[in-house]
């Protein structure tokens, strides 16, 4: 179940009038069909808040929007960019550590 803050922003801009559907459910991430069933009274206005799901990973009153950097969909600030950037590191320390070190040569 969607989170009562996109069912309302899809019903602010439905009742605002002047985008498509399509363009709608870009802007809000949810799916064209659910923006159509919401249009035509299909779908009610209820939703879920984060709060009854009991998940707090989700922040409550915001719309997750697209990151500039990496071009998911997320809450800001994006903690997907955060996690790549995380594994990188510890990649690259792994390959450092890999690597056999070279330290002077003798003469022989």
């Amino acid at each position: 179940m969607l989170p009562t803050v996109l069912i309302l922003e899809v019903r602010r801009l439905l009742d605002a009038g002047g985008m498509s559907h399509r363009a709608i459910a870009r802007k809000v991430g949810v799916s064209r069909g659910t923006v159509a069933d919401m249009a035509h009274h299909r779908r009610g206005n209820h939703g879920q808040d984060p709060e009854e799901r009991k998940m707090p990973g989700i922040r409550a009153r915001t719309i997750p929007v697209r990151c500039p950097d990496c071009g998911g969909l997320v809450y800001a600030p994006c903690r997907l960019c955060d996690a790549r950037e995380y594994r990188e590191r510890i990649l690259q320390f792994r390959r450092e550590e890999s690597e056999p070190s070279r330290g002077p040569r003798r003469a022989a």
